[in-house]
């Protein structure tokens, strides 16, 4: 309705004007004098130098600009575009155009408010694309944020964040003369394919009627239980679409309840029992504003990143704990990950996979031998031993003491001794590791502990990547090998138990991601916010400022209860 009347009022604004004895000189004039008196801020310069390219005529104003006009009122209005509901000053936009209407502007005055009206109407094209491209997230109070962390929680947190600069000016000047602003704008949406779904989920949620609320209850419902609180259950699965619109609303725990309750599950990343306990109850009961902040946060997410990816990548999502590979658009398939603990987080960025090692050796991270290494060998001298792991210095094996080590454990200073894991069933690498060089020294590989890729929270790294199925990625990895290696040349590298590089003659691009919600198969998946980052990203944006952030004392898992090795990579 409110866009309609918008639209109407263009009409009369243009029967106005061609009403009048208005000149587009005059207006033009009250246009140059306007771009000095009335722009203010950020965008100043970009609005001057759009009008200057243009002679200063008057871009929304006249016949000729009527459907241009109409299509940016829409645009401002369009939540694909505008999620936040921000004004862009569309209060100004509609009561200027309610005044012309209704007369109350009069004929000596009547340039200055058409110059004025084509002004804030530019004004709003130009934070409407700036919203797009940057959206209002203050990424350098962001990573001010998570650099913090490192003083009060001894937390490394590492996230590579490119905000983009506002986009070519000539190319937006050449939308807005030539009326092309809805094809312009789909230009500048980033990660389209998975930023267009988290717009839907947002629509979706943005109707949801308030989710009743559940009893909590010691006793566990599960298929053939009856009780009352079964019916609010079933309207609030119904409600988020688990549980189907036409089915019964009854007591009864029956097969398509069942059901609802198994997909809920699985989409929040809890325990898939089938049944209603305390815990689903708790999830059940949060409230749909806490899922409509989710949705946004992640669409501001992907603010950070291009159009789309490459036509063939990898992408890892820390909170989802997969691995995707992608081709041409399409998921070849996932797998799952073990990622770095909450007190170790996987860093976040983009690289380059280059070669594989089968067989690899591990040669442990200063940080380790530090964190871990020097008190594991002090309660179990034989650790290195058991584990297969030789000393060297410089190239020379070494015998190693407790005594070379302390003073180390506590110092800025490196660690003058590699400790380097030999290839074998007990490597903490496994068969195969798929590297990407870089500063964090982490990489996707497989592992010896393959029991941690069946638990919900896979968080037991220190900062690398497990994966799941390994030589099924190898498999595809090897396309791109500068030779071809077939499963008996593959086999027998394995049996040498030595290490192997293989070098791709074309690099793959990998992406680690942290998006906590997203579309798959038709349905939205929420996922916990383990390292917190959405919480630091929601506290960093206008009108919901904090400068600093402390992570609260419960979590989602306990930092104790992470390892189950003494050692890890």
């Amino acid at each position: 309705m409110r866009t309609i009347s918008f639209i109407l009022f263009i009409v009369l604004f243009q029967n106005y004007l061609h009403a009048q004895t208005l000149t587009m000189e005059n207006i033009s004039a009250n246009i140059m004098q306007g771009l000095e008196s009335r722009i203010k801020g950020e965008n100043k310069a970009i609005i001057q130098n759009i009008y200057k390219q243009t002679g200063n005529k008057a871009l929304w104003i006249g016949r000729n600009n009527e459907k241009k006009a109409s299509d940016l009122i829409q645009a401002l209005n369009d939540p694909l575009f505008n999620y936040k509901n921000k004004s862009f000053d569309q209060a100004s936009i509609s009561r200027l155009f309610y005044m012309l209407d209704n007369g109350e502007i009069s004929q000596s005055k009547k340039a200055a408010v058409y110059a004025r009206l084509d002004l804030i109407l530019t004004s709003s094209m130009v934070r409407l694309v700036r919203f797009i491209v940057q959206g209002d997230v203050d990424w350098a109070l962001v990573q001010e944020k998570m650099h913090a962390l490192k003083e009060s929680d001894d937390i490394e947190a590492k996230w590579e964040m490119s905000p983009k600069a506002f986009p070519d000016q000539k190319v937006l000047i050449s939308a807005i003369v030539n009326g092309n602003i809805y094809p312009y704008l789909h230009t500048l949406i980033p990660l389209e394919k998975r930023y267009k779904k988290l717009i839907e989920l947002l629509k979706d949620y943005r109707v949801m009627n308030k989710f009743p609320k559940i009893p909590y209850s010691n006793k566990v419902l599960k298929l053939g239980s009856r009780a009352n609180r079964i019916e609010e259950i079933k309207k609030r699965l119904q409600i988020s679409g688990d549980y189907p619109k036409d089915a019964p609303i009854d007591d009864t725990f029956d097969q398509l309840l069942e059901d609802a309750v198994i997909t809920y599950q699985k989409r929040y990343l809890l325990k898939v029992t089938g049944t209603i306990d305390k815990t689903v109850t708790y999830y059940l009961n949060q409230p749909v504003k806490n899922n409509i902040q989710a949705i946004i946060t992640n669409l501001d997410k992907t603010k950070l990143y291009p159009n789309s990816f490459e036509n063939e990548y990898i992408e890892v999502n820390i909170p989802d704990f997969n691995l995707r590979y992608y081709r041409e658009g399409n998921m070849l398939y996932k797998m799952g990950l073990v990622v770095g603990r909450i007190d170790r987080p996987t860093p976040i960025f983009s690289d380059k996979l280059e070669y594989v090692v089968i067989n690899p050796t591990w040669t442990i991270p200063d940080n380790l031998i530090k964190r871990d290494l020097i008190h594991v060998l002090r309660d179990n001298p034989m650790y290195l031993e058991e584990n297969n792991i030789h000393v060297f210095r410089g190239k020379k094996e070494i015998q190693i003491t407790q005594e070379m080590l302390d003073p180390y454990e506590k110092s800025d200073k490196r660690v003058p001794y590699r400790f380097v894991q030999f290839p074998g069933e007990t490597n903490a690498l496994g068969r195969v590791k798929f590297m990407f060089p870089n500063k964090y020294a982490v990489y996707l590989h497989d592992t010896d502990n393959k029991s941690l890729l069946s638990r919900r929270y896979k968080i037991y790294s220190s900062g690398c990547m497990r994966v799941e199925k390994p030589f099924e990625l190898l498999n595809t990895v090897l396309t791109h090998a500068r030779r071809h290696y077939s499963e008996e040349k593959i086999a027998h590298i394995l049996e040498t138990n030595k290490p192997t590089t293989i070098r791709l003659k074309r690099a793959i691009p990998v992406h680690i991601l942290y998006f906590t919600v997203y579309k798959e198969d038709g349905l939205a998946y929420f996922k916990n916010d383990i390292y917190l980052y959405d919480k630091i990203i929601e506290e960093s944006v206008e009108g919901n400022r904090k400068e600093t952030f402390s992570i609260p004392k419960k979590r989602m898992i306990s930092v104790k209860k992470q390892g189950t090795k003494p050692v890890a990579n």
